[in-house]
């Protein structure tokens, strides 16, 4: 992830690296949204509930869709979405690159009650095509803005969060597949998932296996050592069976994305990177590395 910003409502054009693809467990794509709410510029809501923005696309045809459904989130966190109405849409398979006005209603009686100013609303938009972004709105007390700018497809860049601050550049599949080579193969004996090329080790026989496999051929998942297996790599890749009782851990955590580059470059299954809190020597940010420190601390106290 190139950034750690919210998409921001400027007259700046938006570009192709701004593009998301918002779902349900991930609703602003790659974004930390308790992290930067108050620190994106809002849209404001109209009196009489509704929210005017732009949304970008970067090519034509069906793929760069600007028509969108929303969903807003009155508390701003990011985890109680409900269904807004699209007054005005955009083009479902606009002929060239375009920038279409999208009105949304709010819910009747949506009280925005997010961010420190407890007036923000957080608005998810996703295009036909399956991209988009996230906005922030804001209700009575900010200021108007600028329309808010959304952005869909690009086929010049691969989907990444929006960015205000320029940051390093996100490692290849390539890159991180790399850094797994030296590690060890299946069949061989493993302490724990960082051990194998491929971020499986066995839960119960403790021997390094397919992140897939290891669900259903008696390996009880992956994540030997830990308390509960996991099938982090498996999930990754889009496989959907996991084994009774998994607990995935970090999704984007640098360990898990290396593992699953590899296991995607073996196999020719189609993975994108999203390591978020890594540059591309490896390092931990320092302020990822103090929090992780003290969550270490935590859990060790109540061990």
């Amino acid at each position: 992830m190139r950034s750690r910003t919210l998409p921001s409502v400027s007259k700046a054009r938006p570009h192709g690296s701004d593009v998301q693809r918002p779902s349900t467990a991930s609703p602003c794509g790659n974004v930390n949204i308790p992290s930067n709410l108050d620190t994106s510029t809002a849209v404001a809501a109209a009196a009489d509930g509704t929210v005017t923005f732009q949304v970008q696309n970067f090519n034509a045809g069906s793929d760069g869709s600007t028509s969108v459904s929303v969903q807003v989130d009155p508390t701003g966190a990011g985890k109680k979405f409900v269904a807004a109405t699209v007054k005005t849409n955009g083009n479902k398979n606009p002929s060239k690159v375009e920038s279409d006005k999208v009105v949304v209603s709010l819910p009747a009686g949506t009280k925005c009650t997010g961010g420190k100013a407890g007036n923000l609303c957080l608005l998810s938009v996703k295009t036909t095509a399956g991209f988009g972004a996230c906005t922030v709105v804001s209700q009575g007390k900010a200021p108007a803005n600028p329309p808010a700018k959304a952005a869909v497809k690009s086929t010049a860049a691969k989907p990444v969060s929006a960015e205000s601050t320029k940051a390093a550049a996100q490692p290849s599949v390539a890159q991180l597949a790399a850094k797994q080579t030296s590690k060890k193969t299946v069949f061989e004996s493993c302490a724990s998932d960082s051990e194998c090329q491929q971020g499986c080790c066995g839960f119960s026989s403790g021997k390094c296996a397919g992140p897939d496999v290891a669900q259903s051929n008696g390996s009880g998942g992956c994540g030997h050592g830990a308390k509960a297996p996991n099938c982090n790599v498996a999930t990754l890749l889009g496989f959907s069976d996991c084994i009774k009782g998994a607990k995935n851990g970090d999704l984007h955590d640098a360990t898990i994305q290396a593992a699953t580059a590899f296991t995607a470059k073996l196999d020719g299954f189609k993975f994108t990177p999203s390591v978020k809190t890594r540059d591309l020597e490896g390092k931990l940010a320092p302020s990822v590395m103090k929090a992780r420190e003290a969550v270490r601390e935590v859990l060790d106290e109540l061990e």
